[in-house]
């Protein structure tokens, strides 16, 4: 290979490389009881990305029932108010509604989300979206709508008893917000959320 050649293939080798670094472009917030949190900047909201990562025991099965169950979802998701199925789209596929108390004097947010789930029973792993419908419905009263919210969720068996948990939310929460209330969101919110659904676990395999 001559030097142009070369030259050619490593420059394409650094701009196909380069995206997948900036991916990785993690920064850890806080780890307390096994709960990894992590942000990075997003390039499409003033909300930096986060990420949350977590052994659980127990197994897929226990925590599909956990986040289908959306009529549960404030006994254990940080800062929800409400919280209710609104369609069914099949097996493992439905709309939601959420709505999320805001500390004041910020106003609450709500959003409508399709919740889609699959699992791959052979390697024992399980995907799964949530990501807002924009302008669903109309704007509740005194509401503030979230125009970007996309959390994914890809949980895997470690063993017979035991699943990791990778997590993120890439999120826009609309409107104007104080640092103080988007800092409660980024680290207090997925600390105490997945803390709660720690619990949930562990009391289904004692």
């Amino acid at each position: 290979m001559n030097f142009r050649n070369c030259s050619s293939a490593i420059l394409l080798l650094i701009v196909f490389e380069l995206p997948l670094f900036a991916q990785n472009d993690w920064t850890i917030l806080k780890e307390k009881n096994g709960i990894r949190i992590s942000s990075r900047h997003s390039p499409t909201s003033p909300f930096d990305d986060v990420r949350v990562e977590l052994d659980l025991s127990g197994n897929i099965d226990q925590l599909e029932a956990i986040l289908v169950d959306v009529n549960k979802y404030k006994e254990w998701s940080y800062a929800t108010k409400i919280s209710r199925p609104v369609k069914s789209l099949g097996p493992g596929k439905f709309i939601y509604y959420t709505e999320i108390e805001v500390p004041w004097p910020a106003t609450n947010r709500f959003f409508y989300a399709n919740f889609e789930l699959k699992k791959n029973l052979t390697e024992r792993s399980m995907h799964i979206t949530a990501v807002n419908i924009p302008n669903y419905e109309p704007v509740p009263k005194d509401l503030v709508q979230v125009p970007l919210t996309r959390g994914t969720w890809n949980i895997t068996t470690i063993r017979n008893k035991s699943i990791h948990v990778d997590y993120m939310l890439e999120m826009n929460p609309g409107g104007s917000l104080p640092v103080w209330v988007l800092n409660l969101f980024s680290t207090k919110g997925p600390m105490e959320t997945f803390e709660n659904i720690k619990k949930k676990m562990n009391a289904l395999n004692p």
